[in-house]
């Protein structure tokens, strides 16, 4: 699938940018009134809390109140019978005002509890909802990808960063371990002395199919990985980009050794390395969104998601422009796409399309339509 502007130019990002704002005009959609709604809750949370504070310094100032008009009227009176009706009036008021005061924390308590659970609930919807689209429709993106072994069990991140922000997804995997021969044969060559007297060092192919696969690092111009065997008696680090590798046999270098360096089949571990990368996407059968940091800022738990929908319609929107003045017609962003067989078709949106869709959200969305560039004429 090949996509480009109108006048037949390469895209610079090679996918379907129409259905990429469809689906962005999509998730704001969703997203910003969720976002809304817990920033409704906060504050509707506060000013409860704020009323019931109220409500608690009220019953203070009674109670004090109501204490200092009894010990006036008792002031000089020296009956016992009076003096005892002072002591269990007051220390009556003492008591319901306690009672009042706890009715009324409890309260607060409660609500604050229940607020709690409504935006985690809503939060968790705007993760779920981000999460497809955050995966792989932000352009520019710098993606470094993780996996790890923990308590037995293979785990995995990705995270993707652009431009200030910073999301995170947790990795699940087909299987639960991952050893070498999972992706091919491997062997890497080590020191070893042999001979009963001399005890001479010779160059030994070691076989480390079945070495489990610990750690690995991948990003787009350097991955790295750990090999250890069953008993974690022998453990290999191997760290390359696109020209050199550096292997690690614990805290020995291989590849600076004149010996060993020379007995490396680079082709073998080249193509091992590319499994690697590729176990990402073929191995992956879940992907979740766990978090999205803006400037450093949980932007969910901030409330600041409509800032990285801003951010994304800031790149879409340059794309978008371009679109506009390669095509035919200003109102409309028009890409091409050329299928195998050499069918080509066309597809747009209209900017009058887009711009409705995005206004029924409210300002936020009219703002968002400005900056992707469909508010012109």
């Amino acid at each position: 699938m090949k996509y480009t502007f109108q006048d037949s130019t390469e895209l610079p990002v090679q996918r379907d940018f129409i259905q990429d704002i469809q689906d962005f005009i999509k998730v704001s959609k969703e997203v910003i009134p969720l976002e809304k709604s817990i920033i409704r809750i906060k504050q509707g949370n506060i000013q409860e809390t704020s009323i019931s504070q109220s409500r608690l310094e009220e019953i203070d100032r009674f109670q004090k109140d109501v204490t200092d008009c009894i010990e006036e009227h008792a002031r000089g009176v020296g009956s016992e019978e009076i003096l005892e009706i002072k002591s269990r009036t007051i220390e009556t008021c003492a008591t319901i005002a306690l009672l009042k005061k706890n009715e009324r924390l409890d309260d607060i308590d409660r609500q604050n509890r229940l607020a709690i659970i409504e935006v985690r609930q809503l939060e968790e919807r705007i993760l779920s909802t981000l999460s497809p689209f955050f995966e792989t429709s932000i352009y520019g993106a710098d993606n470094t990808y993780y996996a790890s072994t923990e308590d037995k069990r293979l785990k995995g991140w990705q995270v993707s960063s652009v431009n200030g922000m910073r999301s995170e997804f947790e990795l699940s995997f087909t299987q639960d371990t991952l050893k070498v021969e999972d992706l091919q044969k491997l062997t890497l060559p080590v020191r070893a002395k042999s001979g009963i007297l001399s005890r001479e060092e010779k160059v030994k192919k070691l076989d480390v199919s079945d070495f489990y696969i610990t750690n690995i690092e991948y990003t787009k111009n350097n991955t790295r990985i750990v090999l250890e065997d069953k008993d974690a008696e022998h453990r290999f680090i191997i760290s390359a980009d696109d020209r050199t590798f550096l292997i690690m046999y614990g805290d020995h270098e291989i590849t600076g050794d004149e010996k060993l360096a020379p007995a490396i089949d680079r082709d073998a571990l080249y193509m091992f390395m590319v499994r690697i990368k590729e176990f990402f996407t073929r191995s992956v059968v879940s992907t979740r969104l766990r978090l999205i940091l803006m400037d450093g800022k949980n932007a969910v738990e901030e409330n600041i998601v409509f800032d990285c929908l801003k951010l994304i319609a800031g790149i879409y929107g340059t794309l978008a422009r371009e679109c506009i003045e390669r095509g035919y017609t200003k109102g409309e962003v028009t890409i091409k796409i050329e299928e195998p067989g050499s069918v080509r078709t066309e597809k747009y949106i209209s900017k009058s399309e887009a711009l409705s869709e995005l206004s029924s959200i409210g300002p936020e969305g009219g703002e968002l339509a400005s900056i992707l560039g469909f508010t012109e004429a």
